[in-house]
Parts: C-alpha cells; structure tokens; sequence
C-alpha cells in the first residue's frame, strides 16, 4: 500500500470519528436539557462536584485502559461540562445584572434626575494622586515623552517598582520579570491568558471580584468556586482546596486583602496552598492591589519563590490614580514574556506619559502612608456605626471595604441595596455580585469623606432599625 492511500484511507477513519464524536455530543446536550428541567423543576443546583468528580474518575481510568492521555480528556469533559451548564442556564430566566458598576450606573441616572446619592458602591478613594504625581503628568508630555515604549513598559520604571519590591520584602528581583500593564485588572487578564487553555480549571476563593470569574469563563477555562462563611473569618478551608485539585486545575487565584471582605490570608493558610500549588504544579495568581491598606500582618506571594506565581498590584488605589490606569504584574521571566507579547498584541503599551507619573509615585510614600491611615479611620468609623445595626460582619483586616450579613432571614442583599437606593439615595452593593452563596450581604466602600460616609450609616439605620 502507497502512503498516499494509507494517508487517505486514515483521514477517511478520522473524518467518520470526527462525525461520530459530533452526534454523541448533540446527544449528550439534549440529555443535558432534559437534566436542567428536572433540576428546574426540583430545585436541585445546576453544578454537583461529587457528580462530576465520580464521571472524573470513570474517565481516567478509561484513558489508562486505553492508554491515552487523561489530561487531554478531563479537558474536554470540562468543556462537556461548561456547555452542560450554560443549557442549563438557557432555562432559567436571566437575572438582572448586579455588579458595582451596574449599581453605579443606575446611581448617575438618580443623580441626573435630580437625586442626591451617597456613593458607598465603587472603590475609587476620593484623595486623587498626590499632588507631585499630577505635576509629573505634565511635564512628562512637555519634556517629549508621549510616544511609543517598549510593549514591556519603560526600564526606569521597571527598575524602579523592582527597588520598591526588592526593599519590601527583601527580594532580588528583576526589572526583566515585570510587566507594566494598563491597570490591576488587565494584568490579571493578560495573567489568565498567559496560562489557561480552553477547559482548564482555575480555583477562585469566594467571596470573589467578580472579574476573576468573568475573565476566566471569557478565555474558555472554568472558575471553581469555594465559598468561605462569616462564621470562619472568611478563613480557607484547605481541605476544601486540596479535595477540588485535579489534572486540568492550572491554576489558584489569591486576593489579599480581599474584595468585598478585606480578609487578609494569614502565613499559614498561605504557607499551606502554596504546598498545595507546588505538589500539583498549579499557579498562583496573588492579586495584592489593596497590599498597602491592611491593619493587620500581610504576607505577600513574592514571599514564596518556591512557586510558580503571578504577582499583581495597582497605582490606582495607592496613589489615588484610578484613572491612570497603570498597574504591573512580576512573575518568572517566560511567564513575563508571554504576558508581554500578549500585551504587544492588544494595545502596544502603557502610554508613557502615564508611566513616568508611576515613577513619581513611588516616591510619594508620605502621601500613601496618609491615604492609608485615612481609609483605617473611616473603616473603623463606620464599622462602630454598624455594631448598633442588625446586621453581622468581621471587621476588616484591610482594603476599603466592609462586608455585613442581614440578620433578618426575610431579608436579602439585592432587595435591601435597591431599597436602600431608591429611598435614601445611598448606594452600595448587594452580596450576591460576590458568588451565589451571599445573598444576604451587601458590599460598603469607605472611599467617601467622613461626613458622607457617618450621613450614609444614619441613613442606612433608618431602613435596618
């Protein structure tokens, strides 16, 4: 036999696989649509991990009967998995969208009717950049530099945020394994890029920004979600994290201090994901943009070079520079690379003008240390307002955020953010926004002067009692 006709007779055998494969999958989603209308009418959930992880079993152990490749295969049952899931979606009637922004926007249209509205839904501090930044802005565009940079950033900043790094946490890294980004938010993007393949996994500690799930879902991987309870100090359970490990998890993402609580992870709970993340070759991406507002000991990521990470911080909250959109990301040097040419794809670079006003930045440490104590006060202040409501909460370790449950069961989150809204002109956000398990909290951002932020709480009372 020609090879050119054991060619043909094998895409031949491919072709009639390939057809065979698509026919078991429609049927495989019809049976998934009559599975979301018992689950619809029974109210059972939409995902069952033992379920799941019973069919992980079966489907391992016919790869090694038939000596294929199990990550490949777990992969696609991922995917199975994923479309599974959003049929079943596809029968229940959409939800409104709740996030900080939704909620923000329905605020402006109050607003432009006339209303007053308290904002307690966004974190943006109301400080703005030091005044020694501004001026930097400026005199960077008049001295020529508004041009084109290296996708990678400018080296002088680099540099810089390596020294600052470095000093910190008594580290030697270099300006070669960082990368200057357009915000916080797309260096994780560009992170999650960098790393997850359609169907992999990726492990999101709930309550979650809700970003992290969003851009892992866009890409094709998969958030698991883990809860942790106010009754825990919204402490890990690692158990929990190990048992949800498995061949296509790639990677575990770390927000600390946390977005809506403020939890800071202590060394321990660290020390054993980290253990956790080496043994199974899995990434950290450590999203550390509120480092500088934790009251309590933070242990940073870059601590632990031992394991394959992805650091991530801002000059948005620091240095009040929310609308500069700058931000970084350290990691290993390939991993630098790949976020770097993924950034050359999408947007060249930070514009360079706004990275010579990071370089100011750093030298403002005054003016952060002062926005930092300035967040403590109004955190502390508003948290001795809330003792005298029915509501439950841990008082947050850092970050600009407070995180209470209604006590009341006959109320929720959704419900309580949109009275609140709607009849006292205080905006906040419901829990919700935060993973399903959260129905009955809602979300303050203490980046109003105090003033506002003591009006906020009175007027918050009124509705609570």
């Amino acid at each position: 036999m020609t090879d050119s006709l054991r060619l043909s007779e094998l895409r031949t055998e491919i072709e009639q696989v390939t057809l065979e494969i698509i026919s078991l999958a429609g049927k495989r989603t019809a049976l998934a649509k009559e599975v979301a209308k018992v689950k619809l009418s029974s109210g059972f959930p939409l995902v069952n991990r033992g379920v799941e992880q019973n069919l992980r079993k079966e489907v391992t152990d016919q790869c090694i009967r038939d000596q294929s490749d199990p990550t490949f295969a777990l992969r696609l049952l991922n995917e199975l998995i994923m479309e599974s899931i959003r049929n079943q979606k596809n029968h229940i009637k959409p939800s409104e969208p709740v996030s900080a922004y939704h909620v923000f926007v329905k605020a402006r249209e109050m607003e432009r009717s006339g209303r007053e509205v308290l904002h307690l839904e966004v974190g943006e501090p109301d400080f703005g950049p030091p005044d020694a930044v501004a001026e930097s802005l400026t005199k960077a565009v008049k001295n020529g530099h508004a041009g084109y940079t290296e996708s990678s950033g400018i080296h002088e900043l680099r540099a810089k945020i390596a020294a600052y790094e470095n000093q910190k946490h008594d580290l030697d890294i270099s300006a070669d394994q960082i990368t200057i980004t357009v915000g916080g938010r797309f260096a994780l993007y560009l992170s999650l890029v960098a790393s997850i393949r359609p169907g992999d996994e990726v492990i999101v500690i709930d309550p979650s920004y809700p970003a992290y799930s969003d851009s892992i879902r866009e890409i094709g991987g998969r958030p698991i979600h883990l809860s942790t309870l106010l009754e825990d100090n919204w402490i890990p359970d690692i158990g929990l994290v190990e048992d949800n490990i498995n061949r296509t998890t790639r990677m575990i993402i770390l927000n600390s201090p946390s977005n809506p609580t403020g939890k800071v992870l202590d060394k321990f709970t660290l020390d054993m994901i980290v253990e956790l993340a080496v043994e199974n070759d899995i990434q950290i991406v450590s999203d550390e943009v509120y480092s500088e507002f934790a009251s309590t000991p933070h242990t940073s990521m870059l601590q632990y070079q031992q394991c394959r990470q992805v650091y991530i911080n801002s000059f948005s909250k620091t240095y009040g520079m929310t609308g500069f959109r700058l931000g970084y990301a350290i990691s290993d040097i390939d991993t630098t690379q790949r976020i770097t040419q993924l950034q050359t794809l999408t947007l060249t670079s930070v514009p360079e003008f706004i990275q010579y006003s990071g370089i100011k930045a750093l030298d403002c440490g005054k003016d952060a240390d002062h926005y930092t104590a300035l967040i403590e006060k109004r955190r502390n202040g508003f948290c001795k307002q809330l003792e005298k409501m029915p509501v439950s909460f841990h008082k947050p370790d850092g970050a600009f955020y407070i995180f209470p449950m209604l006590n009341n069961e006959d109320l929720n989150g959704l419900g309580f953010a949109d009275q609140l809204l709607t009849e006292k002109g205080v905006a906040v956000v419901p829990g919700i926004a935060y993973g399903q398990e959260y129905s009955r909290f809602f979300r303050i951002s203490v980046c109003q002067p105090e003033e506002q932020l003591i009006e906020a709480a009175n007027r918050m009372e009124e509705i609570l009692g």
